[in-house]
């Protein structure tokens, strides 16, 4: 072989290699695909395809009852646009809740309106708040009068819970203990909340001595 036809052959063997690299890593390990929600809602090309979507769960979409769990997504960030109906059979994750971006691996139906999964991975968002004129859980229990309030306390350990459950975690007065509250929030958890985790809930006390909570952040003393 002459230099120029083994440099041609060093050529066409690097274009082969750059090819089978970008491919994989566009499908990932798993042979899915990485596509948005407006990419592949409706989109027959990609009929019957493992793809992977990543899209923010739309409020109110989902219901704890179901099983296995329908939901919708729509692209990352987004308030309209296209959505995709999900049928998820796996464990829901204890993040999953209104607003959360949720990445998908499954398989589209054949009108591309529907991905069925057993893979769900939650991206949760970096939220902090001052606990300066939060209640404590002592005040709030000691509080009877109906009305938003804005409370601190401490993630009881092993609480959290999927959004399946009837609560969603509960709070305790200090690090060390005391009064517990359970807390019902549909919404997504923030990044890096963990049992201990020292907590800022805004919503109200119900009768039954549930906090329906509306926000949950973690205190800046978390940062």
């Amino acid at each position: 072989m002459n230099k120029r036809a083994r440099n041609r052959l060093i050529g066409i063997s690097a274009i082969v290699v750059f090819a089978v690299a970008a491919i994989l890593v566009g499908s990932g390990a798993d042979g899915a695909y990485s596509k948005t929600v407006s990419e592949v809602s409706g989109n027959e090309q990609y009929a019957g395809d493992r793809v992977r979507v990543t899209g923010t769960v739309i409020d109110g979409s989902w219901n704890r009852k179901t099983t296995p769990m329908i939901f919708a997504i729509r692209n990352e960030g987004a308030t309209d646009g296209p959505q995709l109906t999900v049928e998820y059979e796996g464990t829901v994750p204890a993040t999953f809740g209104d607003g959360v971006v949720a990445i998908i691996t499954g398989t589209l139906d054949e009108a591309s309106a529907k991905i069925t999964s057993q893979d769900m991975v939650t991206q949760c968002p970096s939220r902090y708040e001052s606990i300066e004129g939060a209640l404590s859980v002592d005040d709030l229990l000691g509080d009877t009068a109906p009305g938003y309030r804005v409370v601190t306390g401490f993630v009881v350990a092993g609480s959290i819970a999927p959004i399946t459950e009837e609560f969603r975690f509960s709070v305790q007065n200090s690090a060390d203990g005391g009064s517990v509250v359970p807390v019902f929030y549909e919404g997504a958890l923030p990044e890096g909340m963990d049992s201990g985790s020292q907590v800022v809930l805004g919503g109200e006390l119900d009768d039954k001595g549930t906090f329906v909570a509306v926000s949950v952040a973690l205190s800046k003393a978390e940062q």
